[in-house]
């Protein structure tokens, strides 16, 4: 899928035509360098926004209007990329094409102006009820996901590992300001994002261009083009001599084990494919190293898995053991991690481990809205299309001495155990 790059009075609108598919999807981004003490009201704007605006005040009218649009399918999210945040408003409509009646994808367009644009406000700020609201109900996530070992272990951890670059990872909720968002600052976040955020258009399916342009124009001609945002795609974890280590003794059941590691590499194109290759190999699925040893051979775990969040260049192993297993469960883990270090990654393994991205990359060809959505990230974080065909050559291209090259480079920075005071023989 092939960009097409338009200039329509400096706005950034970027066409990913193709007749493959019988919808028509429009993505609005507002791209903000990472603020970690707004996390909360950005992820509020994108619940809020959708609720409601002047034109159509409540859910009832907004719900009518998009069955009336052929089920207008429309959500809106907030995410991290390295240091960027990216908030986007997703719109997937029937292709008019393929239907007797002509105008449908404008109606559209002037909903998603309307969403955006025109907020319903009280007195100038966003309703203080839509704001306390959505507090209640993330007071009542945070509850579920204290009660809940997992959710609880996970977000514990995540906490202690991206301790060294808090100020540049979003990770929602962010507990201790919760108390402190309000309308106004809901409202202060929101002014912020669409006077001073990078504002991008993108649209995939098939339409003239000639017609998108003119609808684009008309409709948000008007709107400010900001500055460039540069995307340090970099590791920000701060180098340690030893792991950071952490035990929290509140865990009924087995034990919670999570491992995060240091990428020590620099972050490219190509090493973020090796990366890709490397988690399939270690933790990625049934033959991987970890599941055979850890599993298979050792029997000290009934699931284990390693994780690379491309996104924040983090790298982790999860698995649950008993308590009297976890110290020879991290032992096992960092001699596996030595093990490839070391070349001790069969051909076998390594030729499956290639094959299972090139199906999962294939795959993701067959959907429009994963096309969409990738060729977004691509966007952001290369200035460049997506291709998988250029994916699954570079996977293909990989050399086990490129991959046992890169991974020297990964060390142990955090473990983090979550179990109990009691033991568990």
């Amino acid at each position: 899928m092939k960009f097409a790059r338009r200039d329509i009075l400096n706005k950034k609108v970027i066409y990913l035509p193709n007749n493959k598919f019988k919808t028509i999807e429009i993505v609005f981004l507002f791209v903000n360098e990472v603020d970690k003490n707004r996390i909360n009201e950005r992820n509020f704007l994108t619940e809020i926004l959708l609720e409601s605006t002047k034109k159509y005040y409540n859910a009832e009218k907004l719900n009518t209007l998009t069955d009336y649009l052929y089920n207008l399918d429309i959500s809106s999210n907030y995410y991290v990329v390295n240091n960027l945040g990216i908030t986007t408003f997703f719109f997937r409509s029937v292709n008019e094409k393929y239907l007797n009646e002509k105008g449908l994808f404008e109606q559209v367009i002037d909903l998603a102006e309307e969403i955006i644009y025109n907020p319903k406000t009280y007195k100038g700020k966003i309703p203080k009820k839509s704001v306390v609201d959505l507090k209640n109900q993330t007071e009542e996530l945070i509850l579920s996901i204290n009660q809940n070992k997992n959710a609880y272990s996970y977000y514990q951890f995540i906490d202690k590992y991206t301790k060294t670059m808090k100020s540049s990872y979003g990770f929602f909720p962010v507990q201790e300001d919760l108390e402190q968002v309000s309308a106004e600052s809901v409202t202060e976040t929101y002014k912020k994002m669409i006077e001073e955020d990078e504002f991008y258009i993108f649209v995939s399916g098939d339409f003239t261009f000639k017609k998108m342009d003119s609808l684009i124009l008309e409709k948000f001609g008007n709107r400010n083009q900001t500055s460039h945002f540069e995307n340090s795609f970099t590791n920000k974890l701060i180098p340690n001599k030893l792991p950071k280590e952490f035990i929290e003794k509140n865990s009924t059941g087995q034990t919670r084990l999570f491992l995060g590691f240091n990428l020590g590499f620099d972050i490219n194109y190509k090493n973020i494919q090796i990366m890709n290759l490397f988690d399939e190999i270690f933790g990625g699925f049934e033959k991987s190293k970890l599941f055979s040893k850890i599993r298979e051979e050792l029997h000290l775990s009934y699931y284990v898995y390693s994780n690379y969040l491309e996104d924040s260049q983090l790298f982790l192993v999860s698995l649950e053991v008993s308590k009297s297993n976890y110290s020879k469960a991290i032992a096992a883990v960092k001699k596996e991690l030595e093990a490839c270090q070391n070349g001790e990654i069969s051909d076998e393994l390594f030729n499956q481990a290639k094959q299972n991205l090139i199906k999962a990359f294939n795959n993701a060809s067959d959907s429009q809205v994963r096309l969409l959505l990738g060729n977004i990230i691509n966007y952001i974080r290369y200035n460049k299309e997506v291709s998988y065909e250029d994916k699954i050559e570079t996977i293909k291209s990989i050399t086990k001495e490129e991959l046992i090259a890169l991974i020297k480079k990964i060390y142990l920075d955090t473990i983090y155990v979550y179990t109990s005071e009691e033991n568990d023989d």
